[in-house]
């Protein structure tokens, strides 16, 4: 009996341990699919990140090697530029001034420079335009990849505001001045003259003269416009200590022409205005076959006019028309070889044009010039004062702008070229050579 007992005893206590290890294995069997789970999501999130990173860093060495792509085509389109530029100065100059022309090899980049720098494409277009060969049959023209464009132009038709720094005596100064004052002359520009600037800085055309050469001439004496000369004991005051971003004046040449912003009252309006007909670079002296806006032209004939009281020069809208006329001789096929043919032309325009077959009433239509029904009259000039302020010859100064694109990515590099700058780097190649000798260089350099 007892036996039996113990039997049934040890059945009931051996049931219920085998039901606990059932559950048991089925904890742990939970607690391992978690497990699994974690770590499945962790090497997720590690192999996103690494792949992340790996896209990032792929992205950023095709960027940087798009960027240096785009970066040496532009430095190609500024090389061609270079070249054509010497040439331009080397043999077409010499020949201009045989023939008594003025070609500019520049003004026709844009019909050869897809041959170098554009796609396969622009290629097959320039060639079809020869005629006779085929595209597949030129070697080492276009890019497989990318392309660059360039554009040059002449510096040499802006006014110079360094000038103001020239010269022991003053008297380039005085000639800025000048200039600078038949600039604003026109009542045109009275609204400018008449409100203070975006600075709350009130001035006339004089003041504002005077501000331009005060900011760059080396002394500290205020320069009287109306004088054309410094007036002994005058202080520059233009209120640049009261800005809320203070800073002297430089009293020294400017290095680029974005320095020009900070003379006191060129804001905005004046510079949509003006800002086109400075620069920083060349010669005091304009050179005539350069010169395209008729704001200059205005402001050059007025001050080389033989008689200053010539109803022409006093009558604004007539001044205009004669100046946008002159601004526009090229288009006719005239070109102003020397001063001579300058003063020719201003003085009787109408008679010029008739001696090269075209008819003087059909001139304004044919170049849009306004037209109130009355003849373009001329100006008498004199040539001791138009040689005081301008100048004929080659061209000094040239302004490139090259651009260049790889993929997505675009570079632009801007320089100005003066042929009379002296190279400092002797090792570069054509230095002291036939090839332009040592001169020429590159006097401002910015790649965007």
């Amino acid at each position: 009996m007892s036996l039996l007992v113990s039997d049934r005893t040890t059945a009931r206590d051996v049931a219920p341990a085998a039901g606990g290890s059932a559950r048991s294995r089925r904890d742990q069997r939970g607690v391992a699919l978690i497990a699994v789970i974690v770590a499945l999501v962790l090497t997720g999130v590690v192999v996103a990140e690494f792949s992340t990173n790996t896209t990032v860093d792929m992205q950023a060495a095709l960027n940087a090697e798009a960027d240096m792509q785009a970066h040496f085509l532009a430095r190609s389109a500024m090389n061609l530029s270079e070249l054509v530029i010497r040439l331009q100065t080397d043999m077409v100059d010499k020949l201009n001034a045989q023939w008594k022309m003025d070609i500019q090899v520049a003004e026709y980049t844009n019909f050869f420079i897809g041959a170098f720098g554009g796609s396969q494409e622009e290629v097959e277009d320039i060639v079809a335009m020869l005629g006779g060969i085929r595209g597949g049959e030129l070697k080492g023209l276009g890019l497989p990849g990318g392309s660059f464009d360039v554009q040059i132009s002449t510096e040499d038709g802006k006014i110079n505001l360094n000038c103001a720094n020239r010269g022991a005596s003053g008297a380039e100064a005085q000639t800025l001045a000048i200039k600078l004052q038949a600039l604003f002359y026109s009542q045109a520009y009275d609204p400018i003259f008449q409100y203070e600037d975006a600075d709350g800085w009130r001035r006339d055309r004089d003041e504002q003269v005077e501000a331009i050469i005060d900011y760059i001439d080396r002394d500290t004496t205020r320069f009287d416009a109306a004088e054309g000369r410094p007036t002994a004991g005058a202080p520059e005051q233009y209120g640049y200590d009261t800005l809320d971003d203070d800073y002297e004046p430089k009293n020294n040449y400017l290095d680029s022409l974005g320095e020009v912003k900070l003379i006191r009252g060129v804001d905005d309006r004046f510079w949509t205005l003006f800002g086109s007909n400075f620069t920083v670079y060349g010669d005091c002296k304009e050179n005539l076959a350069a010169i395209s806006d008729p704001k200059q032209l205005s402001a050059i004939i007025s001050l080389a006019a033989e008689n200053p009281d010539d109803p022409v020069i006093r009558d604004p809208q007539q001044l205009w028309t004669l100046s946008q006329l002159v601004a526009k001789a090229r288009d006719v096929g005239f070109y102003f070889s020397d001063s001579k043919d300058f003063a020719k032309f201003v003085g009787d325009p109408m008679a010029t044009i008739e001696q090269l077959g075209i008819d003087p009433s059909l001139v304004p239509s044919l170049l849009g010039l306004p037209s109130d029904g009355r003849p373009i009259e001329g100006v008498e000039l004199n040539q001791a004062k138009l040689a005081d302020v301008v100048t004929t010859g080659p061209r000094r100064t040239y302004r490139v702008e090259a651009t260049a694109s790889y993929g997505k990515l675009n570079k632009r590099i801007i320089g100005i070229w003066d042929t009379k700058s002296t190279r400092q780097n002797t090792r570069q190649p054509g230095a002291g050579s036939n090839l332009g000798g040592g001169l020429g260089a590159w006097v401002f350099w910015r790649e965007e």
